[in-house]
């Protein structure tokens, strides 16, 4: 391989008397079928001490096959469990002496792809047994180069300057007057000449029904109006009021020369009125409050497509504060989405407080480091060797906290929905409760002990789960199990109680149950001998009912993932995945998310739908934020359902998902005619049973509220211009031509709407907001350059003389000439800039003419 491969450089800081460097090295890597790549660590000692045989190198990847193949002899790499991994030598091995290094090699399989799978959080522990954390770390990146010249022979997108001027060759620059006022787009709007001017005092009137719209208006008005705002005043300004007919979450605007007007005929229309109206507020100076605001003369009449829009969020993986939640929720209020999916608990973290059971969040809610996880799970993505409470890793809400979530929630008109997943990704809970079971036992309480036990300690089923766990389904044959959620479900219920909150739908999880749980169970094997009418095969349907049954008996209605609903059967030596008809009658909500193009399963939301099945889609090659923005290795995220960009989410077509793509998730060409012929249409049934649609954030990979921020904007608009509007007007035509052209002017005007509206909003009234700024395009052409972007209207700053782009750098206006290295990056109206994309023509010309 070339020098420029990747190498990533580990400083390890052990003490004064020890310290450690580590180096990981990527040797090969190879893209195309049969994927893998060569990686190496090069450990050497820089202490006065000599490290003896016996040490251990633990770290996290969850790129990593579970089985790497380790090509020096005397040492092993073992995997523990989801992202963490221990590297291994034995008492043969050679001492590392001061000064000197071992480098060890290893083989896995799958493609190396991005900078951030490299492994991460290393911590060393010497034969003694003391560990020590990695402190500093420093690396020389993969670059777009390198991935392209390793991704020849196959069809993965690897952006270039060139090919990502050429995606954005058809946006144009719009005039403000040429754009819809704000997103999601209204339904129907018109525009007058002028504006509407407050200074020195807002007089509002509010219908007695929607007093607490009147409040939370002139709350968001105070935060940036210098003058005072009276409600239920004389000679109102701002007037709303309640209208029979209206839908319960459409309203009418109407701002003219004298005054505004809000009509609505439920709180919850009248409230997305407010967001619209905060929407067209016009400030030019948002440093301080200003004297004078103005609003654009226009009349609005809108209402949502779906009454189901969803947001999902897991902050099991990685843990996000209480104020991130309220961060969330005004983003989710502000963009009228009114169903907060809230994941607590997951394998690697359980987060909530329940009364009664203070190990959920004593040993389940903590993360660092040691060899037996005696005290606290291991250290899963990267989260650090001590257990910090708050941090990432380790952290929880109190009761008080949840209670102050779902009122917050409430006040905005938002839905939360809690998720407990049963019967896998259940490891923090069962990890849990044998903390319990075994501190009860020291005690002798041993009725006590096993009340809410769930794992069978005699099992040896071997099974593997999805995210690399051996340990996380719970044991559906024993009463304690069952015992344990209704505990769980009455503690929650009593919050929601507390708070003022409703409760209604409670999300089981139930997805990605691994192959092979149960099957070495002596438990589940006496519970079979008691109950011959139960197979081994039907255990996971037996939980379902009795999860059903224990829901429904609290009066919630069960939720989960489609695997809640499908069944799996043989034909013809294949396994299948069909709708399990069978439980349609029970009227489960599903969540229809492995949509992955090119799988084979993208049209399971509609036979769901079709078999009589509640469906949220949820697709998740167009609607989980956490996949990578593209396959920059640069760009942080996920790529198992391929990437998603603000583009992919945007052209989502939830009644006809099969023209939602362009490619698979490999960058092969997705035929719109060969996929409809596959595809199962949503029959009347189906159509009326689409609740709506949700996006997921996963936290696997995100560290921050900064990162979380990152991830959702402006991917997210995408999705939240379909949630409100449903299937875009292009995907109405009929011929393809005539579709991709209509989409290709639907999607310049959502862009401009995107870039010159929503984007500047976030910039000066949410100070801080960490939107991904795009790269801009660049291209050269008869000596001149040319540089462009997809969000168009934000300014593009230029350099020729090597340095980094900057507010004073030359501002994009035309094509310029220019042969030597060209620096340019896209600033925001906060002066913030994305990253600098860099195209050296000197250099390119010269390989031409080689």
């Amino acid at each position: 391989m070339k020098n420029s491969l990747l190498v990533i450089v580990l400083l390890y800081s052990l003490t004064s008397s020890a310290q450690v460097s580590i180096t990981w090295n990527l040797a090969e890597n190879q893209l195309k079928f049969p994927a893998y790549h060569l990686a190496s660590f090069e450990i050497q000692n820089d202490s006065n001490q000599q490290l003896e045989p016996g040490w251990k190198l633990y770290f996290n990847t969850v790129f990593l096959s579970v089985h790497p193949q380790i090509q020096t002899e005397g040492f092993k790499i073992q995997h523990l469990a989801g992202d963490f991994f221990v590297l291994k030598s034995n008492e043969e091995t050679l001492t590392i002496l001061p000064g000197e290094s071992l480098t060890l090699s290893y083989r896995a399989q799958d493609g190396f792809l991005k900078d951030s799978h490299a492994p991460e959080g290393l911590i060393f522990q010497k034969k003694a047994g003391d560990a020590f954390e990695v402190e500093s770390y420093q690396s020389a990146l993969l670059s777009s180069e390198n991935l392209q010249e390793m991704a020849k022979g196959t069809n993965m997108p690897i952006p270039s300057p060139e090919s990502i001027y050429l995606k954005n060759e058809s946006i144009s620059v719009l005039n403000s007057d040429q754009t819809p006022p704000f997103l999601p787009i209204p339904k129907r709007y018109s525009y007058g000449e002028n504006e509407l001017t407050f200074e020195k005092k807002i007089n509002v009137q509010v219908d007695s029904e929607f007093i607490e719209t009147g409040l939370f208006l002139k709350e968001s008005l105070s935060k940036v109006f210098e003058g005072s705002i009276e409600l239920d005043s004389e000679n109102p300004q701002i007037l709303i009021y309640k209208k029979v007919g209206i839908s319960a979450e459409g309203y009418e605007l109407e701002i003219d020369q004298s005054a505004i007007r809000i009509i609505a005929s439920t709180p919850k229309g009248a409230f997305y009125g407010v967001q619209s109206l905060l929407a067209l507020l016009v400030i030019q100076d948002r440093a301080d409050k200003a004297t004078v605001i103005s609003f654009p003369q226009i009349k609005i009449e809108d209402a949502p497509t779906f009454g189901y829009r969803g947001f999902f969020l897991d902050v099991a993986r990685n843990f996000l504060p209480k104020e991130q939640i309220f961060r969330v929720l005004d983003l989710m209020a502000m963009y009228k989405l009114n169903t907060f999916h809230f994941q607590m608990v997951n394998d690697e973290g359980w987060r909530i407080e329940i009364p009664g059971l203070s190990e959920l969040t004593e040993y389940g809610a903590k993360r660092g480091f040691s060899e037996d996880e005696q005290s606290m799970q291991w250290p899963f993505y990267a989260s650090g060797s001590e257990s910090i409470p708050g941090s990432r890793g380790s952290g929880f809400y109190s009761k008080a906290d949840f209670e102050e979530i779902l009122g917050y929630a409430s006040d905005r008109h938002i839905v939360v929905i809690p998720e407990f997943g049963m019967p896998a990704h259940s490891r923090a809970a069962i990890k849990a409760m044998e903390y319990r079971y075994h501190r009860l036992m020291q005690e002798g309480k041993e009725a006590l002990a096993a009340q809410y036990r769930l794992t069978d300690p005699d099992d040896q089923s071997r099974y593997l789960s999805a995210q690399n766990f051996r340990d996380n389904t719970v044991c559906v044959c024993q009463e304690s199990t069952y015992d344990f959620y209704r505990k769980v479900i009455q503690e929650i219920k009593a919050m929601y109680a507390n708070a003022g909150a409703t409760l209604q739908v409670w999300h089981t999880g139930g997805d990605e149950v691994p192959k092979g749980v149960w099957t070495a169970s002596p438990i589940c094997e006496e519970f079979l001998r008691t109950n011959p009418s139960i197979s081994q095969e039907q255990l996971g349907d037996y939980l379902k009912v009795r999860l059903s049954e224990l829901i429904e008996s609290e009066g919630l209605k069960m939720a989960g993932w489609e695997e809640v609903g499908q069944s799996h059967i043989e034909s013809n030596g294949k396994e299948l995945v069909i709708p399990n008809v069978g439980f349609a009658a029970k009227g489960w909500n599903l969540y229809a998310w492995n949509a992955v193009v090119g799988w084979g399963g993208e049209d399971m939301a509609y036979r769901l739908a079709n078999a009589g099945f509640p469906v949220v889609l949820s697709p998740s090659s167009n609607f989980y934020f956490d996949l990578a923005y593209n396959f920059d290795p640069e760009e942080r995220g996920h790529t198992w359902s391929g990437v998603s960009d603000l583009y992919q989410s945007w052209k989502a077509v939830p009644g006809k998902l099969y023209l939602s793509h362009d490619q698979t998730m490999e960058g092969a060409l997705w035929d719109w005619e060969q996929a409809k012929k596959r595809f199962t249409p949503l029959s009347k049934l189906g159509k009326q049973n689409v609740l709506g649609v949700q996006g997921q954030l996963w936290t696997e990979t995100i560290r921050s509220g900064e990162m979380m921020e990152y991830y959702l904007f402006p991917k997210m608009l995408g999705y939240i211009e379909r949630a409100w509007n449903g299937d875009p007007i292009w995907s109405q035509l009929e011929q393809e031509t005539a579709m991709k052209t209509q989409r290709a002017m639907e999607w310049n005007i959502f862009s401009n709407v995107v870039s010159q509206r929503e984007l500047s909003r976030l910039a000066v009234t949410r100070k801080g907001f960490n939107f991904r700024i795009p790269i801009p395009g660049i291209r050269s052409d008869n000596g001149l350059i040319y540089l462009n972007s997809e969000l168009p209207g934000m300014e593009i700053r230029y350099s020729l003389d090597g340095s980094e782009p900057n507010l004073t750098s030359v501002i994009y206006k035309a094509p310029f000439p220019g042969q030597g290295t060209v620096k340019a990056a896209i600033f925001d109206a906060s002066g913030r800039s994305g990253r600098v994309s860099t195209v050296d023509f000197t250099e390119r010309i010269s390989n031409d003419h080689e």
